[in-house]
């Protein structure tokens, strides 16, 4: 028995987790090892003479009866091995976590009177995955705010990350995505065999990575869709082992995986990617770290940009607006972003939609800020709106946009008694004239008329389509008989001038009619209109190729 006794210590202590032989009844320590007796401080000896719970948790009642699992009861009580975990703090006053296994020792008998207990401290994994999880949620805050599209695939094409962003541009969730796609699936025919071309070419960014590439993508429903892509390769070990890309739907975010965040180095490429500006920004404002798109667009090379207080990049006047995104930035609510402003080194200002997050650390708070440049889209607006407001034929105001000028022209002229007169042309026998040269001939006088009056009239004078063949022109600061002047030397004009025409560019020549009315006091938009009109059609009645003001008809209305 003693050998036996000397042999099984042998065994244990050449063993590295902690092992305890216990009674299964009243829980004495009948043998330790030497890794178990070394981590409580005390002897092989005074271990005998103690209970298990006395020495691992300096208690005096059972783990089971404290509000803890205890395994040696559990295996002593069930007849299996029985685990769990236990949290204690070392001579250091620090937690440790150890995970517990216990073995029941079954006598010849059959009854249970010794369990061994084998423990094993975790307590670097679990830091470790305290880190890991930290670390998600870092970049799992910059990827939610991303208003792009990124998607992340392994070197075999088989997607492995798939953002809301994507979700929007795409139409396919991300379970519908992960692991059951291949990233040649969203493009259309030869898309992805363009885009590896170019990825491995020296044309856009540099070989292994594609910079602002304009292509398509295929959605879910079919749809053609154009976008910018933004990718890089992934390397590990010097071995390619897949590429992210940024997708941005120029016609722009789901849970991510975690094993993303393992490694810094992926991260460094989604950070150093992306088209939009993104900045890590202190509690007082001050920028700790800008990607390279950040750079390139404030004009800030190298490392310039670490450092600066980002109400300098909001510009002057512009201060209060970092507080104010600040505070924006501690909202439950997600995707948040405003439309704020922000001035480049050289002066530029420039545009941008701001999405702002709050995140804390050791007591501090960080803002993860994403800036993307919205200038484009505000040209296209200011674009839209011209069109909204023009004839797309004669490229003359449109008849939406008669009244609020009449109606400003007429306040003002109410207010500070200012003249101003109305010309309604009618190109004479219109309908003879397409009948003759068909509608192409007819849009061609169209267009070709507006430029007269384009060349013919003041610049602070507005000429609009009415509708059809008849146009109106709003002379500021000319009364009736004054607005006689320029509107017979028109009439003249358009007389004199030949109109060519297709096919064979021969030149055609029309006339106008023309009506004239000056405000009076007490008129309307209407009533000034209507007094033109009249005016026009007695020009009509009177042979066409005339020119009428209403204060000459012989029984003008009565204001």
């Amino acid at each position: 028995m003693k050998k036996d006794s000397e042999f099984l210590s042998l065994v244990f202590d050449s063993i590295r987790e902690n092992i305890v032989v216990v009674d299964a009844e009243n829980y004495m320590i009948l043998h330790a090892n030497h890794s178990f007796l070394e981590s409580y401080g005390i002897s092989l000896e005074e271990s005998r003479k103690k209970r298990c719970y006395e020495v691992t948790r300096k208690g005096d009642r059972p783990c089971h009866e404290s509000g803890e699992e205890c395994p040696v009861r559990q295996a002593a009580d069930t007849g299996r091995v029985s685990r769990c975990l236990h949290v204690r703090r070392d001579a250091a006053g620090g937690s440790r976590t150890s995970r517990l296994t216990a073995y029941p020792i079954r006598e010849t008998d059959g009854r249970i009177l010794r369990v061994v207990e084998i423990s094993e401290d975790i307590t670097g994994q679990v830091r470790l995955q305290e880190e890991i999880q930290m670390k998600s949620v870092f970049l799992a805050n910059i990827l939610k705010n991303s208003p792009d599209g990124i998607i992340g695939n392994d070197s075999t094409g088989n997607i492995f990350l798939f953002n809301e962003g994507a979700e929007r541009i795409f139409g396919y969730k991300a379970a519908e995505a992960i692991g059951k796609r291949r990233v040649s699936d969203l493009y259309p025919p030869g898309g992805a065999r363009e885009v590896k071309e170019f990825i491995y070419a020296e044309g856009f960014g540099g070989r292994g990575r594609l910079q602002d590439f304009e292509t398509k993508i295929v959605t879910g429903t079919g749809k053609l869709v154009p976008i910018r892509l933004s990718c890089e390769l992934l390397h590990e070990d010097g071995q390619e082992i897949g590429t992210i890309g940024f997708f941005h739907d120029i016609s722009g975010r789901v849970a991510l995986q975690n094993h993303l965040a393992e490694s810094e180095e992926k991260f460094r490429t989604l950070f150093e990617t992306a088209s939009d500006a993104i900045f890590s920004i202190d509690e007082d404002g001050l920028i700790l770290m800008a990607n390279r798109a950040a750079k390139d667009i404030f004009e800030y090379p190298g490392h310039e940009i670490a450092g600066l207080d980002v109400r300098r990049l909001l510009g002057s006047g512009e201060e209060g607006t970092w507080e104010v995104l600040a505070r924006y930035a501690s909202r439950p609510e997600p995707g948040k972003f405003v439309e704020s402003s922000a001035v480049s080194r050289s002066g530029k200002k420039i545009p941008f939609h701001i999405s702002v997050s709050e995140s804390a650390s050791g007591g501090k708070r960080f803002y993860t800020t994403i800036m993307r440049d919205v200038s484009q889209i505000k040209a296209y607006e200011e674009d839209l709106q011209v069109l909204a407001n023009t004839d797309s034929l004669t490229r003359l105001f449109n008849r939406r946009q008669l009244y609020p000028i009449l109606q400003k022209e007429l306040d003002r002229g109410a207010r500070r008694k200012v003249p101003f007169s109305v010309l309604l042309m009618d190109i004479d026998h219109f309908k003879k004239f397409n009948d003759t040269y068909g509608h192409a001939g007819g849009d061609l006088l169209l267009a070709g008329f507006a430029d007269k009056i384009r060349q013919s009239f003041r610049q602070m004078d507005s000429a609009f389509r009415f509708g059809g063949e008849e146009f109106i022109v709003l002379l500021p600061e000319a009364t009736g008989q004054a607005a006689m002047v320029p509107a017979e030397r028109f009439r003249q004009r358009i007389a004199d001038s030949w109109f060519p025409m297709l096919p064979d560019g021969q030149p055609a020549s029309v006339t106008v009619s023309v009506g004239i009315a000056g405000y009076r006091d007490g008129d309307t938009i209407d009533d000034v209109i209507r007094h033109a009109d009249l005016a026009m059609y007695a020009a009509k009645n009177g042979g066409r190729n005339r020119v009428v003001n209403y204060d000459q008809l012989a029984k003008p209305e009565t204001p």
